[in-house]
Order: C-alpha cells, then structure tokens, then sequence
C-alpha cells in the first residue's frame, strides 16, 4: 500500500474512533446525569478527575508521541533493531513511571482534598476531606496502566499502524461508559448504596476502560509481531545507541509535545482568569459572569470540540509519514501529504464549522435549552474550531520535519498574544471577545507555523489556494441549502422547544451533507484529496 493510502486509511480509522469516543463522551454525561441525581452529587466526580488528568500528563511526559516519532524514524532509516530497543524499554519505563505516578497521588491526595475543601467554602452538604481523598486514590489506579498503554499505542503509530489505536480507544471508551454507567446504577438502584461509592465505582472505571485497551493491543501485537520481527532480522545497519543518548532524543521530542498538548487548555485558563474581570470593566452585571464563563469554557466548549476531533486525528496519522520521508530526504512525499493532510482537515472542518455556525440555535437548544448569550458564543466560537484545528495539524508537521524545538516559542507567542487582547476584547464584545481573543491568537500561530513550514520544509502555501477556494465555495451552497431548510422549519415551529430543535438538527444535517458531498465528489474535489478511498465511497453510494 503506498503512503498516501495508508496516510488516508490511518486518518479514517483515527478520525471514526475520535469522533465515537468524543460523542460517547459527551452523550453519556446525560443518563449519568440523572443517575447521580444533579451537580452536587457530581461534584466528587470532578474532584477526582482534576487532580487525575494533571498527574497523566506528568506520567506520561510526551513519550507516547516522542516514541512514535522515534520509531518511524528509525524504521526509515531501516534501523529496526534501534526503535526495537527504545520501544522495549520505553513500555519498562512508562510502567514503572505509572507507578510512580500513582503512589505520589495516592500519597498527595489528602493534601489536594484539603486544599480542595478549603477552596469549597463552608457548606451544609460539603464533602468531606476524607471523601475526596477517598475519591482521589481510587481514580489514581488508572495512572499505573494508562501512560503504558499510550506508549503502546505510539509504538503502532511509529510502524503505521492505526487500527490497533482506533479500536483500543473505542473500546476503552465503551467499555468505561458501560461500567460506569451500570456500576452507579447498580449500586444505588439495586443495592442501596451510598452516592460516595457509586462516586468511586465510576471514576474506577477509567482503569476497567485502560485493562480493555490493553487488551486490544495485545490482541493486535500478537498477529503483528512475526511481521516486525523479521523486519528486526532484516537490519543490516550498524546504529548502536546507548539508552542515555536514546531517551536524550526522546526527552527532546517529548517536550514539544507537551507544550503542544496544554497550548489550549492554557488559552482556556487565561479565558478563566480574564473573563469575569473583563466583563466587569466592560460594566456587565455581575449576575451574569459566571453563567457566561459556562457557557464559554464548558457548553459551547464541549460542541466546539466535535469538528476539531478531526485535528487530533489527523496530527496523530501524519506525524509518522512525514517523519519518515523527511529523514530519507525524500521532500516530494513530505510537500504532498502536507498539503493532503491540510486539505483533508479542511474539507471536513470548513462545512462542519459553517454547519455549526448556522445551526446554532438548534444545536444549543437540542443539547442543553435556549438560551440567547450561548447560541451567540457558539455562532462565533464554530470558525474558531477551524484555526484551532489548523494550529494542531501545524504543529504536527513541524515535529515531523525536526522543527519542533520552534513550537515552544510559537505557543509562547500565542499565549502572550491572547492574555493581552482578551480583557481588551472582552469590555468591547463581552463573553464572545474572549472567542475572539482566541481565534486572533491561535490565527497568529498558525501563520507563524506555515511561514515555518514553508521555509524549512520547503512547501509551497499555493498548492493549496485552489482546492481551498473549491472547499469554500461547495460549503457556502450546502450553507444556502441547510439555511432554507431551517428557514422554513422556523415558520411553522419555535426553536426554543427542544423537540422541534432536534427535529430541525435530523433534516437539515443530512441536507447539508448530502449538498456538500455530491458537490464535492461531482467535480472531483473528493478524489483530489481523499485519493482511491473517494472511489470506494462512490461505487457504495451510487448517487455520487
């Protein structure tokens, strides 16, 4: 299979799975919702989850990724031996460094739980410092697998191999919603259990959904390791790198994905210190700050974050190919899946984020109820998931043509452009000059990543002006056809009723879809970007 397949087959399967585990993890907040009985309830839920995700990130350290890296490049270079070596010791190291990461948890947690109640407040139905410090050792179990298992997948990814990965996390995902789902209930419903277990039984399920995922790689590593061991017998190199000259290059790939991966999650943080201040200046009733910070950072956040699951995909899929093209100097293959890869997150962001933009309303109000100030954040936080997908593929492709020592200042920069435009923003526009802030700021770094691609990678920005200029045009008519099919549903229902929304969202989504994609694959756009896999598409769906 050439690489342009398998870079498109790796993007699908990763974009599918991306696209399952995100809506899954959006969907299932709703029943939980109703099982656990309301936000109080929930709360020891999000305690745990804090203090969890921060000590992932220090466990894991970027390895998963700088590994996949480090073994496609070594694979290109036909040093099989080398990436087997790493890749052995790396899974040693990621187990032991789970551990670690576990007992400094376990240890820490009555500290984080105080620190936690004290910043409660006084309170009649508080939790208790116990409670939480409970909480937290029971989701810490997940710390010892779960950066081994990433690893794990890294490795695949590094032989380009991106089944195992989509199916893991699938899995995972099913499987921790299930046991989390049915745990609570039963727990409460059945066997009359208190909330503070059935609190523990569902953040525990992150371990029971990491043991799935390991059992899937397992399962693929077995029918994949005869093929790779006889590319380990194949090597006829003679690299002999010792473990400190090994994980110094790790430790150096490593650190710009971690700057990479809390690049938004910072832009999110400056939004949460700047926001309530800013509206303040701007002379906004302090009764609606926090209800907008929600709005902004939590429900349009978590609808935004749909399209832009194409972006992880799609940065996890290139970073192999070009890794290896780019060490065998081979730069035709690199500018080619460059610009493939760009354009096939543009042809599927661009109408989903103009889709988003116009179907605003319905999609708050199908989500959550409509509400006016969220329906706006979103008309104008959708194109922003745009810029915020282009700013990870770009990252991406720096990694994978050597440039990434650049993105540390790349994200400095951007940070340092939104924390000074935000509250400036924020007075003038209100809640929805913090969604400006970050496209400004993100657009910034995303130029700056293209003028760094063009100039160390050689790639020609005009390659792409026509096709793009195509995916333009193609969503603006599905905008047209999707814009008279929610015009005359608004005549004749109201939008603030969450049925007709959902209504609306059922007829008008597949509209617009169907427009784009006969569009698309009648001119020959979808063969230009999606390759063989568009006549595939065709023969099954014989209408385009």
């Amino acid at each position: 299979m050439s690489d342009s397949n398998k870079l498109v087959r790796g993007t699908f399967l990763l974009t599918i799975a991306t696209v399952i585990t995100k809506v899954l993890g959006m969907l299932y907040l709703i029943p939980f919702y109703s099982i656990m009985g309301g936000e109080e309830n929930l709360a020891l839920y999000g305690y745990a989850y804090t203090p969890y995700t921060i000590m992932l990130s220090i466990a894991a350290a970027g390895v998963p990724g700088a590994v996949s890296k480090y073994v496609s490049k070594y694979n290109a270079l036909g040093a099989y031996a080398t990436s087997q070596k790493l890749y052995r010791s790396s899974l040693l190291v990621m187990m032991a460094s789970g551990f670690i990461a576990f007992l400094i948890l376990f240890l820490a947690a009555p500290y984080i739980a105080e620190l936690q109640t004290l910043a409660a407040g006084d309170g009649e139905h508080r939790w208790s410092t116990e409670d939480i410090t409970r909480i937290i050792r029971v989701v810490g179990v997940a710390v010892i697998i779960i950066p081994f298992m990433a690893t794990w997948r890294g490795i695949f990814q590094g032989f380009e191999s991106f089944g195992p990965t989509s199916a893991s996390a699938v899995v995972e995902q099913i499987l921790r919603i299930a046991f989390l789902l049915i745990g609570s209930s039963l727990v409460l419903y059945v066997w009359s259990g208190s909330v503070q277990t059935a609190n523990e039984l569902a953040v525990f399920a992150a371990f029971i959904g990491g043991l799935g995922s390991l059992a899937t790689l397992w399962f693929f590593w077995r029918r994949r390791k005869p093929h790779i061991q006889k590319m380990v017998e194949s090597d006829e190199t003679d690299y002999d790198f010792s473990y400190k000259e090994m994980y110094s290059e790790i430790i150096r790939y490593g650190i710009p994905f971690i700057i990479v991966g809390i690049s938004i999650p910072l832009t999110l943080f400056i939004d949460q210190l700047t926001h309530n201040n800013g509206l303040a200046l701007g002379g906004v009733p302090e009764e609606f700050h926090d209800a907008w910070f929600g709005m902004l950072n939590l429900t349009t956040h978590k609808l935004v974050m749909i399209p832009t699951a194409f972006a992880s995909a799609f940065a996890i899929t290139i970073l192999p190919f070009i890794t290896k093209n780019y060490h065998q100097s081979n730069m035709k293959n690199v500018h080619h899946q460059i610009k493939m890869m760009v354009l096939m997150l543009l042809f599927f962001a661009v109408p989903a984020a103009i889709g988003m933009m116009i179907l605003a309303a319905p999609l708050y109000t199908s989500f959550y109820s409509y509400n006016e100030m969220g329906i706006k954040i979103l008309m104008f936080y959708a194109p922003v998931s745009i810029v915020i997908s282009l700013f990870t593929i770009t990252c991406s492709i720096l990694q994978g043509i050597d440039r990434q020592n650049l993105t540390l200042y790349v994200v400095l920069t951007m940070l340092a452009i939104k924390a000074a435009i935000n509250i400036p923003l924020i007075m003038q526009f209100g809640t929805v000059g913090a969604v400006m802030g970050t496209g400004i700021a993100l657009g910034i770094g995303v130029a700056i990543n293209f003028y760094i691609i063009r100039k160390h990678g050689g790639f020609s920005l005009r390659t792409l002006f026509r096709p793009l200029v195509e995916i333009m045009v193609y969503s603006l008519v599905m905008l047209l056809a999707v814009e008279i099919v929610y015009y005359i549903f608004i005549l004749n229902a109201e939008v603030e009723q969450k049925l007709n929304s959902i209504i609306i969202m059922a007829v008008a989504v597949p509209v617009g879809g169907i427009v784009y994609m006969i569009l698309s694959f009648k001119t020959g756009l979808a063969d230009e970007i999606l390759g063989s896999r568009a006549d595939k598409i065709r023969k099954r769906l014989k209408v385009l």
